[in-house]
């Protein structure tokens, strides 16, 4: 009778948020290093669930980008560079990261690299801006409670008014200010194809397919628990001529990796008539998101966010 496989278990949470490292950790343990936006250490932590690879293999999320505080991004550890049997490399537009460049002057001689897209749908949040606010508030030293702008918010906000009456206002010129979606999306697929053209692995496909029915985008770069599994999977996929595993096993271990809702703690909420003209079937006027602690309908996160609302 041939064994039962066992099943696969989720990997444990980082102890610490900058804690980066998944998988093996043993002394013999090879590092599969994991570089590039903040989707990164999500995929890292899935990929870690394989369980049937050819060798123990720790994997390392290198951000391409600094925290905040930090001039510029964290260097990966000596210890995990000593031993590199393949990097996972995020391509971006602009070339010539200091990060990347840090990492690859330190990789050994021959070390394969394969190379994914990252996730963009822009046109979800077409008034999305920086949000410019100041404001002293002890419970969010390090993220602002409300970490992106609105930019037709921020103009009601300067006009004073508040309540009921500011998200009636915000709602007139939102609507009067609203791009073309249709074009918007366009180029955002598009763009997602240049991404993939770049890259051995692809994901425009999958976000044409999916983005209309599925709540993949928490926020602009913050993907649900869903769309990170998929990029794992087709990871999985091109990494497997370097690492080994099998794809059935593959399936099952990310499906045990999935022990959480999506990144982070909050979830922007798209403006009724972005739903409308994308014809995005998860999200009814009456949606409520997730917004760290609380959860809101598109109509109280505005009216909140053009006050700056810090009662919650």
């Amino acid at each position: 009778m041939a064994a039962i496989p066992s099943l696969p278990v989720a990997p444990p949470a980082p102890r610490h948020p900058l804690d980066f490292r998944f998988g093996a950790q043993g002394p013999k343990a090879r590092t599969v290093l994991v570089y590039g936006n903040c989707q990164t250490p999500y995929l890292a932590r899935m990929l870690s669930a394989l369980d049937d690879l050819n060798d123990d293999y720790r994997f390392v999320a290198a951000l391409n980008h600094a925290q905040p505080g930090d001039a510029q991004a964290l260097p990966v550890a000596d210890e995990d560079m000593k031993n590199v049997a393949l990097l996972l490399r995020q391509h971006e537009m602009a070339p010539g990261n200091p990060a990347l460049a840090a990492i690859e002057a330190r990789l050994p001689p021959g070390c394969p690299v394969i190379t994914f897209p990252s996730y963009l749908l822009n046109c979800l949040w077409p008034f999305e801006c920086a949000e410019p606010r100041e404001r002293h508030d002890p419970a969010y030293p390090t993220w602002k409670r409300y970490p992106t702008g609105d930019l037709v918010a921020l103009e009601i906000a300067e006009t004073g008014l508040s309540g009921p009456i500011a998200v009636a206002a915000y709602m007139d010129l939102s609507a009067r200010r609203m791009p073309d979606l249709q074009r918007r999306l366009e180029d955002d697929l598009d763009l997602m194809r240049l991404f993939d053209a770049h890259c051995d692995v692809r994901l425009a496909d999958h976000v044409a397919a999916n983005f209309r029915d599925q709540h993949m985008f928490w926020t602009r770069g913050h993907m649900s628990a869903a769309a990170m599994r998929e990029l794992a999977r087709r990871v999985a996929d091109q990494a497997r001529r370097v690492i080994g595993g099998q794809a059935q096993r593959a399936e099952l271990c990310l499906d045990a990796a999935m022990d959480f809702d999506g990144m982070g703690g909050v979830q922007t909420p798209v403006h009724p008539l972005v739903a409308d003209a994308l014809k995005l079937s998860y999200c009814p006027p009456e949606r409520t998101y997730q917004w760290v602690t609380q959860r809101w309908t598109f109509y109280e996160y505005i009216e909140r966010y053009i006050a700056y609302d810090t009662s919650w």
